[in-house]
């Protein structure tokens, strides 16, 4: 059974709140939520893994990395993934539980933005450098389908990765999937993250949100 959610969401103005130390240390201009999902600390591997960066992490945490993935095929998926995926593992919480003991389904959104500001923090782009110049991200919309759900304890990996620009607009594709045999894809879902000026109006994509483009699209 396959069930589908489509928010939209206008672009709210940027967080001046500091978030709370995460895996990453990342940093992001995407609202913080009042919980963080808990995470392992490490990042996964898929098959064929290969070591693409390493940043420097807070003392209680280990070090980030950006996995290439070689046609990863889950189970549930249409067609395979093929290319990098930067990966981030967590374990469901207790109180991200819902009345019928599975996650509640607006959690899942808070998953996947945690995987997105690690990303971006992890590849080298400071957004409190951004907020500073006055400029600020946000997310204008998600679309979300799910498969299956997780449940108490379950351990689970979140995939991310930028597909595409089209002009002040960048799509960022997510997977979640069970671990630790990966065989149950549990959610995938389509994020488009805008730029703003400002005065909090979609401008031209910053020079370093589109390179990671560039790194996604390269093999190497």
């Amino acid at each position: 059974m396959e069930f589908c959610a489509h928010q939209r969401f206008n672009p709210p103005p940027p967080n001046t709140k500091q978030p709370p130390a995460s895996a990453g240390a990342a940093r992001a201009a995407w609202p913080a939520r009042s919980g963080r999902p808990a995470t392992a600390g490490r990042f996964g591997r898929s098959s064929r893994p290969s070591r693409a960066l390493q940043v420097a992490a807070t003392t209680n945490a280990r070090p980030s990395e950006v996995v290439c993935t070689k046609n990863t095929i889950i189970q549930d998926t249409k067609l395979p993934r093929e290319g990098k995926f930067f990966e981030l593992e967590m374990t469901v919480r207790d109180c991200e539980l819902d009345e019928y003991g599975v996650v509640n389904n607006a959690v899942y959104a808070a998953y996947i933005e945690t995987a997105r500001q690690e990303m971006i923090a992890s590849l080298g782009v400071c957004t409190g450098s951004i907020a500073r110049a006055g400029r600020a991200m946000a997310l204008s919309e998600l679309n979300v389908k799910y498969f299956a759900p997780l449940k108490r304890g379950a351990k689970f990996v979140v995939m991310v990765r930028v597909v595409g620009i089209r002009g002040v607009r960048m799509l960022m594709e997510h997977l979640i999937a069970t671990l630790p045999e990966r065989k149950q894809l549990v959610l995938e879902a389509m994020a488009t993250v805008v730029c703003l000026n400002e005065d909090y109006r979609p401008t031209r994509m910053f020079p370093e949100m589109a390179n990671l483009l560039h790194f996604f699209s390269h093999p190497n």
